[in-house]
């Protein structure tokens, strides 16, 4: 179940050039940088936020980028992000492909 309050409290720690462990602490990269919109979900245009961590990969951040929703943040320290999941779970959920709203 996602936690809104939990996801808001780390929304303002999470910034660029943080390394972004996987649930096991294995690095996968670091914070590219946080986007952020919020979608309506229903008729009377309730809107909701909708955040994704942009993470770079790779030697020098020049592998590829995975696009994390802030829902898979598990825990935020000061120099580290921590996701939820394993990083092989990674490509299977999609999180190689940008969402359409980023440019």
């Amino acid at each position: 179940m996602v936690d809104p309050i939990r996801e808001q409290r780390f929304l303002g720690r999470i910034l660029p050039g943080m390394d972004v462990c996987d649930v096991g602490g294995d690095k996968i990269g670091s914070i590219a940088q946080v986007h952020r919109r919020s979608v309506p979900i229903d008729a009377f245009d309730v809107a909701v936020p909708d955040e994704i961590v942009e993470v770079k990969t790779g030697f020098l951040g020049l592998g590829k980028h995975l696009y994390i929703p802030m829902s898979d943040v598990r825990e935020v320290l000061p120099e580290s992000v921590y996701l939820a999941r394993a990083k092989e779970q990674l490509k299977s959920l999609g999180y190689y492909s940008r969402p359409d709203h980023i440019s």
